[in-house]
C-alpha cells in the first residue's frame, strides 16, 4: 500500500511534539533526583492505580528523589515511539509496545537497554510464559533472545455482555459461533445492534483476528506469528467474510468505521450496546459502572485468543538513571504490587493465590491463569506482531471492510502483500 503524504507528515508531527512536550514539562531526565516514567493507561484504569501504587512505594524507599510520570496515548507510542525512544530526552522507564513490529524493532536498532544481565543480578523470576514478550532476538522477534523489557500484567480478548440486556431478550451465553451468530440475530431482529465496535482502531483488527482464529490450529498460528511454514490465508478470508456478512446482517454497525475503541467501549459501558469484543485492559473502567450486570466469555468455539503478557517496561538506552529504573521495575513486580492490581480487577503475572477479592478481578486472573495453562485454550498474540507497519494495514483494511469500501479477498489481500513485504529475508 502506498503511504498516504499527509499521514506521514502527521506521524512526523505527532513525535516532534511529544519530544517537544517532554522537553518543556521541566525536570532534567539527567537529575540524579529525578525518575522520569511515562504511560499511556488512564487514570481510571486497574493498571495505572497499581503503578501509582509501585511511585509511591519507590518515593517511600528513596527519599529525596521525585518520580516525574507523564501520561501518554498508545497512538503516540505506535506511531513514534522510534523517533522518542532515539531523541536525547527519553525518560528513565516507559511503557512500550511488545512485539517483532514494535519492541523488536527498537530493540534490534539498540534504542534499548539489555536487562539480562541486571535481571539475573537482582534475581527477578521471569521465567513464568507470560515474560517472553520481553524477549528479542538479533532480529527482533519476539519469544526468545536477549531480555529488553518485562510486563507486571497479562491480558487477553473476550466478548464483555451486559447480562442485563441478554436476560431482558432471553438471550443465553454461547459456547459456539453459531451460538453466537443466533445471539447476534436475536438482539439486530428486535432492532438492537449487537456489537460495540470501533473499526477505526484495534477493536477491529481484533475481531477479525478472533474470527481467523475461528479457522487456526497451534500449527497455522506458529507459521503467521513466527514464519513457522505457511501461512493459511484461507482463514483469514473466511474471517473477512463472516465480518462483512454481520455488517449487512445489522450485527455491527457501518458507523463504526469512524469510532476509535475509547468511544466504543464508553459505548458498551453506557448500556448502548449488549457485547464488546475487547480486552481486559478495560476490565477496572467496566467493573466501575454501576448501571448493569456485566460479564465476559471467550470468543466462543476458538481453541486460540488474542492475548500474551502485558505491555512492556524498557529502559530506554539513552535513559540517564539506570539504577532507579531498574528499582521501580523491581517494585512493578512486588507481592503488594501484584495482589493491588489482581483487586482492581487487573490481571497480574505474578500475584498470590485469591489475592483478588473483588468478582472481576477474580473472573480475569483466574481465566488468565487458565490460558497460560493450555487448559482452557491459549494465546494467540496479537494480528499486527509479525511485522512492522502491519498495525495501519490492519486498520485501513478492517475499516474499508466495514464500510463496504472493499471486498474481503482485498482485503485479505492487502494484509497478506503487507505481511510479505515485512517478513524477515534470513
Amino acid at each position: 500500500m502506498r503511504k498516504h503524504p499527509l499521514r506521514l507528515v502527521t506521524a512526523v508531527a505527532a513525535a516532534l511534539a511529544l519530544v517537544m512536550t517532554g522537553c518543556s514539562s521541566g525536570g532534567d531526565s539527567g537529575d540524579p533526583d529525578t525518575l522520569k516514567v511515562w504511560w499511556w493507561e488512564t487514570d481510571d484504569s486497574a493498571l495505572s492505580a497499581a503503578w501509582k501504587q509501585a511511585v509511591s512505594i519507590f518515593e517511600k524507599e528513596h527519599p529525596g528523589v521525585t518520580v516525574k510520570q507523564e501520561l501518554k496515548t498508545y497512538e503516540q507510542m505506535q506511531q513514534s515511539g522510534q523517533l522518542i525512544l532515539d531523541s536525547n530526552d527519553t525518560p528513565d522507564v516507559l511503557e512500550y509496545l511488545k512485539g517483532n513490529a514494535t519492541a523488536g524493532v527498537v530493540a534490534k536498532a539498540g534504542l534499548l537497554t539489555d536487562l539480562t544481565d541486571v535481571a539475573k543480578t537482582r534475581g527477578w523470576k521471569l521465567d513464568n510464559t507470560s515474560q517472553d514478550v520481553g524477549l528479542y532476538d538479533d532480529n527482533g522477534l519476539m519469544g526468545s533472545g536477549k531480555r529488553y523489557g518485562i510486563t507486571n500484567y497479562g491480558e487477553y480478548v473476550g466478548v464483555w455482555y451486559n447480562q442485563d440486556l441478554f436476560a431482558q431478550h432471553d438471550v443465553q451465553v454461547p459456547t459456539t459461533l453459531a451460538e453466537l451468530e443466533n445471539a447476534l440475530k436475536t438482539f439486530a431482529d428486535k432492532g438492537v445492534t449487537p456489537l460495540a465496535l470501533g473499526s477505526a482502531d484495534y477493536p477491529g483488527p481484533h475481531l477479525l483476528y478472533s474470527l481467523a482464529l475461528a479457522h487456526m490450529d497451534e500449527q497455522s498460528l506458529a507459521a503467521y506469528q513466527r514464519f513457522q511454514g505457511e501461512v493459511d490465508w484461507s482463514a483469514w478470508e473466511k474471517a473477512a467474510t463472516t465480518m462483512r456478512q454481520w455488517v449487512e446482517k445489522k450485527y455491527i454497525s457501518t458507523d463504526s468505521t469512524g469510532i476509535p475503541a475509547q468511544d466504543a467501549g464508553n459505548a458498551f459501558i453506557a448500556g448502548q450496546y449488549p457485547m464488546f469484543v475487547s480486552g481486559t485492559w478495560w476490565s477496572g473502567q467496566i467493573a466501575e459502572q454501576p448501571t448493569f450486570k456485566t460479564g465476559q466469555f471467550l470468543f466462543p468455539g476458538n481453541e486460540l485468543h488474542p492475548g500474551s503478557g502485558g505491555n512492556l517496561w524498557v529502559v530506554p538506552a539513552k535513559a540517564k538513571n539506570k539504577d532507579l529504573a531498574y528499582d521501580f521495575l523491581e517494585i512493578t513486580q512486588r507481592p503488594e504490587v501484584q495482589n493491588f492490581l489482581a483487586d482492581k480487577g487487573g490481571v497480574p503475572v505474578a500475584s498470590e493465590p485469591g489475592s483478588a477479592s473483588s468478582a472481576m478481578g477474580l473472573l480475569v486472573s483466574d481465566r488468565f491463569t487458565e490460558l497460560l495453562s493450555g487448559d482452557n485454550g491459549g494465546l494467540a498474540l496479537y494480528p499486527d506482531w509479525p511485522v512492522a507497519g502491519l498495525n495501519d494495514v490492519l486498520l485501513a483494511n478492517t475499516t474499508n471492510l466495514v464500510g463496504g469500501d472493499a471486498t474481503p479477498q482485498q482485503v485479505v489481500e492487502a494484509i497478506k502483500a503487507a505481511y510479505d513485504a515485512g517478513k524477515p529475508t534470513s
